[in-house]
């Protein structure tokens, strides 16, 4: 299940590169020179048809831009969402510079080097996302690609780690690598609870957990 979200991710992400890189720049300049064409008297027989490659085009940056917005707000919503039932003042509450998103905003990873938790969310799709509470001994090992790269190795044979790319994520690495060292008192289990809240949540928003 999740090599192939993996894979269908980066699909996703060398079509929206190509778009962004190549489509925008190509749509945008069909656009001006349609128009311009447009209005030229010495293209005037050929105006419907200028106008509506301008159109086409128009619609073309427009459509996918709009979709993208509404998307990466729609992600924003849903994290929001789940972020107020887990977050509280007993197990999980990091400042705003301890938490991580990516850029397209389907992943976020956070740290309360207070508490001595941490949570990972990421969202495959509408019905399908992760969920992880760590504390500081359920998990392996750290490790940095880079400066925005960080990789958490998991106790599970179905999810042996997680990544999160970031340009803050050697901060969180820096501080993860001095949180391993201190010993912290837990009130209660930080991952059976945020796997308990997210059963809930599951029924609420219509999502299902992978397994893990």
């Amino acid at each position: 299940m999740r090599n192939k979200k993996t894979i269908g991710e980066a699909l996703v992400f060398l079509a929206v590169s190509f778009y962004v890189w190549v489509g925008i720049p190509f749509f945008l300049f069909v656009t001006i020179m349609s128009f311009r064409m447009a209005n030229d008297v010495y293209y005037r027989a050929v105006r419907d048809r200028d106008l509506l490659y301008a159109n086409l085009s128009l619609a073309a940056l427009v459509i996918p831009l709009t979709w993208c917005i509404l998307s990466y707000i729609n992600k924003r919503q849903r994290l929001a969402k789940i972020l107020s039932v887990i977050k509280s003042d007993e197990s999980y509450d990091p400042a705003p510079d301890n938490e991580i998103r990516e850029m397209h905003s389907s992943a976020y990873f956070g740290i309360d080097p207070k508490r001595g938790t941490m949570l990972y969310i990421r969202l495959f799709n509408k019905k399908e996302i992760d969920i992880f509470g760590f504390n500081v001994s359920n998990w392996r090992q750290c490790e940095l690609t880079g400066t925005n790269k960080l990789r958490l190795y998991l106790n599970s044979t179905e999810v042996p780690f997680i990544d999160i790319q970031n340009n803050n994520a050697w901060l969180l690495y820096e501080k993860l690598c001095v949180m391993r060292n201190q010993h912290y008192h837990y009130p209660y289990h930080f991952p059976g609870y945020v796997e308990d809240s997210t059963k809930h949540l599951s029924k609420k928003m219509g999502f299902k957990m992978l397994p893990c």
